[in-house]
């Protein structure tokens, strides 16, 4: 076979070995698209309804896990569009870059899922040390709102009342302190049925306090609570960096690629 078209065979191996890279990963990159915007709905949707319980817990990890998400969705979004025009116009720099901000993003989703699942194996003995001090302490205090409002939310939304049991508040300012001057027992949001001055009679009638021979504390649902929302960052933080490694593994040979091409004479 004469050199030429041996050649010509060459290049157009090249080219389409080029071609699929270039398909193949506009495909995953769609996909890696379709994933951050998940992430980013997830996180989204954590702040507009799953974070009234965040100031009951005594660190930022919760938060943290969260806002990292939503980072890592967005970065997602705009680097997708990157990673496309990259893709179509066989730019050298912009694949860089790309990759660049990918290795960025996978970053921040292994330390959210890392997070996320270590804050998972330890929110147990967070909450039994501090809950309770800090329910003891700050209900109802001064600067103590956004606290206070999240005890209310939690008791009345599990129908529950204290940590372990309603006999938690008995030792809290909110009841000790002078001006509780109508002699609550617990707050009211104790009562099954809430009204002005309900818990001066903490009978089980009247507050969650037992069912059956089960005490009615909170410590039980508010963590299954936050298990089951951790669980679900955890799982979509992995899963967009797992996804991630394949759309960088493209990359590269992409990136390869095109520059083997431009150096090769023509």
């Amino acid at each position: 076979m004469p050199k030429n078209t041996d050649k010509r065979q060459k290049q157009y191996n090249g080219s389409c070995d080029q071609s699929c890279l270039r398909g193949v990963l506009i495909a995953f990159n769609f996909l890696f698209i379709i994933g951050g915007c998940g992430a980013l709905a997830i996180g989204i949707w954590t702040i507009m309804s799953k974070m009234k319980y965040a100031a009951l817990l005594g660190s930022v990890y919760y938060n943290l896990i969260v806002y990292l998400l939503i980072g890592a969705g967005v970065l997602v979004l705009l680097t997708g569009i990157l990673g496309c025009m990259g893709a179509v116009r066989k730019n050298i720099g912009m694949l860089t870059c790309y990759f660049a901000l990918l290795v960025a993003i996978f970053l921040c989703e292994c330390i959210a899922g890392i997070l996320a699942f270590v804050y998972y194996q330890t929110l147990h003995d967070e909450l039994v040390s501090e809950l309770k001090s800090n329910l003891n302490k700050n209900y109802n205090q001064t600067g103590q709102e956004a606290f206070s409002v999240a005890v209310d939310d939690m008791q009345q939304d599990f129908k529950c009342c204290g940590v372990q049991s309603y006999a938690d508040w008995s030792s809290s300012k909110f009841i000790t302190s002078p001006t509780n001057k109508n002699g609550l027992k617990t707050p009211e949001s104790c009562c099954k049925t809430p009204s002005p001055n309900c818990s001066v009679r903490d009978h089980p009638s009247n507050i969650y306090r037992i069912l059956g021979s089960v005490n009615l504390g909170c410590l039980t649902r508010l963590e299954e609570y936050l298990k089951n929302h951790l669980f679900i960052l955890a799982i979509t933080g992995t899963a967009v960096a797992c996804l991630e490694v394949l759309v960088m593994i493209f990359t590269c040979c992409l990136r390869s690629r095109i520059k083997q091409e431009e150096e090769e004479p023509y």
